[in-house]
């Protein structure tokens, strides 16, 4: 950045100088008063604001700190309530299947008839619990119960003062409509071949008639194998299948709605897809059996087995009516809310669920397993084996890599297959948390963030040991509860609401006391700055105004002889500076005088020289002119009668001197011509002649003329052009042809094996013109060397060969004229190549 010269002569240093003595140290006494007053003010707004800071921030941790252990405490609290409702769970389960045991063992007593099977079944049923009707919104949104059912506390008389604290009722528990159905669905007697020989039926649920049960494709769904089971079984011992039923597939998770079906591209059909409570409550509903069986047994040896058919609903009864929170039952499943309960297994496979579709089920067509969820990758595992599933899986490690990162496969989901089977299930990873804590027997809980909540899920082992399930500590499986994690603190939360809400109100209130008092403080030291800046102001342009007086009384006469230099500097060489004074000022003034006088001197005796080497200039190229054009007259005479004697005479030796005289003369012609156009070229007198060039043509017949030059002495003569080549050039034809035959000439000239060689190629903006031939080469060193008037080298252009040292001069200097430029690569031994570079006239292409 360059200052005006105001700020950077002497004035301007000397009004620097006043400025730094005088105005520095006002602004400094001004600046330490200014400050010390902000610096007080500054101390009692932050001690003022600094009180009320602390007494909020006290007030914010006490709250604080009150939520967090209220928080933390109803937490654990809730945390050991649903723990210990999973674990009774899952022991009132246990019960539940021991007391199958101890029906089965009396079932073994009776004499097998359908009379003794039909009184047994009819006296044990149970409970169970359905909810009223519901129904599509009108709005579409949502399901309804066709009618709200009332669950109010009803209190008709008042209550003792005594009670009143803390008095809380509840109305009767609500579990939905009481049904009472058989626990059994079936119970048969199987002879020692398989073969059924009684058999009675309840609800409608298996076939009635009698099957030879070995094989599997007569039992249910086609999916039980229990008969080589049986024949394991020693008196006494008793058999336990698995949950054996169907899969129930599903055309969308979540809500069944007609806007989530219109936006699957399906129809709405709630009756064909899975029951799933309040997200479909019309379904079709997963029905399963799990049957007991044990040895008949007949003076001491077994006779054949007697089975019964657990209705699978009464298990699932234990835990499709708990909710984990203030309500504790629900009449009907409602996963939207992410507060219930499930069961799993021995396997980790759902056998309960509020979505019907996650149970899984066997195919009953083939009675083979149902393909359950698998993430991404382990599906296309699965495709790339070309296995069934079921054979599949059998070789794939349990709970592999699960993690919250992995995705479901969405062909599956497509195909509404999204049956659980935790094992497999490696994009919810709280399989494994639940398979280590009940895998030893015992229970237990975790946190984890879940479809976007954070849920406490519990677990506990169902103790259950008979058969099959006592080869594990896990037994029959095990109770999973969810529940969100924010229900369990609501009533800290709401209060945590409120310490904020009066912790905001007083912060609001001292804000506004601290503003107020911040105002007072700022208006005073506004009113102090403006009165000492002010006083500051007037005395800093007082103290200005008498540098400049100063500084211009000084500097008037520096101004004047600045002013004089410049005016020498202008071209005014007959400017002289005042020099009357003996000071050191006059003594300045008469040294640049002294020093005027030699410059002007000077510049007189160069304008002489430039005349007197314009004249000579002149006079040579009048002279190069004359005597040209004196030598041409008389070697064109030369020439041409040289001409007449080649042709006339017959003796060989005279034919031989004729040719030499023509020889030479065209030599000293050629001298003459290229030193006029040198010395052309040199005054700037030379002038293009453009023309449109046709490009081909020209260059075809420029080789021509030189190939029986090349090929009389033994070489190969080249000629390619680019297929990219212009039809024409915009430029002087003559001149263009001059340097093209001079650099064919040398090449022809000084190759004495080989080939020469003309390319012509083009770039982006130019023509290049490339003559190469196979001759001695040039030495890097002497490469700028061959390009001056009048040099040869003596292993290149020696007097063998003849050359004025004109030639390549010229071409230079011509194509620089033409706005190119030439360019060399030689190498000692293996040839030269000479490359014109010239501009190409685009708009003329």
């Amino acid at each position: 950045m360059k200052f005006p010269a105001v700020f950077t002569g002497i004035r301007g240093k000397l009004i620097t100088i006043f400025v730094l003595i005088k105005v520095l140290p006002l602004l400094l006494l001004a600046w330490f008063a200014w400050h010390a007053a902000q610096q007080l003010g500054e101390e009692v707004s932050l001690k003022a604001g600094g009180m009320a800071d602390a007494m909020l921030s006290s007030i914010k941790t006490v709250g604080q700190t009150v939520t967090d252990d209220s928080i933390r405490a109803l937490d654990i609290r809730s945390r050991e309530a649903i723990e210990a409702l999973t674990t009774d769970t899952a022991r009132k389960i246990a019960d539940f299947l021991y007391d199958r045991d101890r029906d089965i063992r009396m079932a073994a007593t009776l004499d097998p008839s359908e009379a003794n099977f039909s009184r047994f079944l009819s006296a044990r049923s149970r409970a169970l619990y359905q909810h009223e009707p519901w129904k599509l919104a009108e709005d579409g949104k949502s399901w309804v119960p066709e009618k709200e059912v009332s669950q109010e506390a009803k209190i008709t008389r008042p209550i003792l003062a005594d009670n009143a604290k803390d008095f809380h009722a509840r109305p009767p528990e609500y579990l939905g409509k009481e049904e009472q159905r058989p626990i059994f669905v079936e119970m048969t007697y199987v002879d020692l071949n398989g073969q059924e020989k009684f058999k009675v039926t309840q609800g409608g649920l298996t076939e009635k008639s009698l099957k030879n049960v070995v094989d599997r494709s007569n039992t249910f769904v086609k999916a039980e194998t229990y008969f080589a089971e049986l024949k394991k079984l020693k008196p006494g011992e008793i058999y336990v299948s698995d949950v054996i039923g169907a899969y129930v597939p599903t055309q969308a998770i979540g809500p069944y709605l007609p806007a989530a079906l219109e936006k699957a591209g399906k129809p709405f059909k709630p009756e064909d897809s899975a029951y799933a409570g309040t997200e479909n409550p019309l379904g079709k509903r997963f029905r399963g059996i799990v049957r007991w069986a044990m040895p008949v047994v007949k003076n001491g040896q077994i006779s054949g087995y007697v089975t019964l058919a657990l209705d699978h609903d009464h298990i699932r009864q234990f835990s499709d009516r708990l909710m984990p929170t203030d309500e504790r039952y629900t009449p009907i499943a409602d996963a939207i809310k992410g507060n219930y309960a499930f069961l799993w297994d021995y396997k980790s496979r759902s056998i309960s669920h509020p979505r019907d579709y996650f149970i899984v089920g066997y195919d009953p067509k083939t009675g083979y397993p149902a393909t359950p969820w698998l993430d991404e990758e382990l599906y296309n595992e699965w495709q790339a084996s070309g296995k069934p599933s079921h054979e599949f899986l059998a070789g794939i490690p349990a709970f592999r890599d699960q993690s919250l990162k992995r995705k479901p496969a969405k062909a599956l989901i497509k195909a509404g297959n999204i049956a659980l089977d935790c094992r497999y299930l490696n994009f919810s990873p709280q399989c494994d948390g639940w398979n280590a804590l009940t895998e030893h027997g015992g229970s237990g809980s975790f946190a984890i963030f879940f479809s976007g909540l954070w849920k406490l899920t519990t677990a506990a082992a169902i103790p259950y040991y008979t058969g099959q399930y006592g080869k594990t500590p896990q037994g029959f499986g095990f109770v999973t509860i969810g529940a969100n994690v924010d229900e369990f603190h609501k009533a800290a939360t709401e209060t945590a609401v409120k310490i904020n809400t009066l912790v905001s109100e007083k912060d609001t209130s001292f804000k506004s006391l601290r503003d107020a008092m911040l105002d007072n403080i700022e208006k005073s030291l506004t009113s102090t700055a403006i009165g000492l800046w002010s006083s500051t102001v007037l005395m800093i342009i007082l103290v200005i105004g008498i540098a400049i007086w100063i500084a211009n009384l000084m500097t008037g006469r520096i101004t004047r002889m600045i002013n004089g230099i410049h005016a020498f500097q202008r071209g005014d060489l007959t400017h002289r500076l005042e020099a009357n004074s003996t000071d050191e000022m006059g003594e300045l003034g008469r040294s640049f005088n002294n020093m005027a006088d030699s410059v002007e001197e000077s510049f007189q005796r160069l304008e002489e020289a430039k005349e007197k080497a314009e004249e000579a200039s002149r006079l040579k190229s009048a002279f190069l002119a004359t005597v040209s054009h004196e030598l041409r007259t008389p070697l064109n005479g030369i020439l041409g009668f040289a001409e007449i004697l080649k042709s006339e005479l017959t003796e060989t030796d005279q034919q031989e001197y004729a040719g030499i005289i023509h020889k030479s003369g065209e030599h000293l012609l050629n001298l003459v011509t290229e030193i006029l156009d040198l010395a052309k070229i040199e005054s700037g007198e030379m002038t293009l002649n453009k023309t449109q060039i046709p490009l081909r043509t020209f260059i075809t017949e420029t080789a021509a003329v030189h190939r029986g030059a090349a090929e009389s002495k033994g070489l190969q003569f080249e000629l390619d052009m680019a297929e990219d080549l212009p039809q024409s050039f915009n430029g002087d034809r003559t001149r263009l042809g001059q340097i093209l035959n001079n650099l064919l000439n040398n090449a022809t000239k000084f190759t004495t094996h080989g080939s020469v060689k003309l390319m012509v190629s083009r770039s982006e903006n130019e023509l290049a013109f490339a003559v190469h031939d196979t001759g001695a080469g040039i030495p890097a060193e002497h490469h700028e060397i061959v390009f001056e008037k009048f040099k040869q080298l003596e292993n290149f252009l020696t007097r063998e060969h003849g050359g004025t040292g004109l030639g390549l001069a010229l071409v230079k200097q011509v194509t620089a004229l033409m706005g190119g430029r030439l360019s060399l690569d030689s190498e000692v031994g293996v040839g030269s190549t000479f490359t014109i570079h010239l501009p190409l006239d685009t708009k003329h292409v």
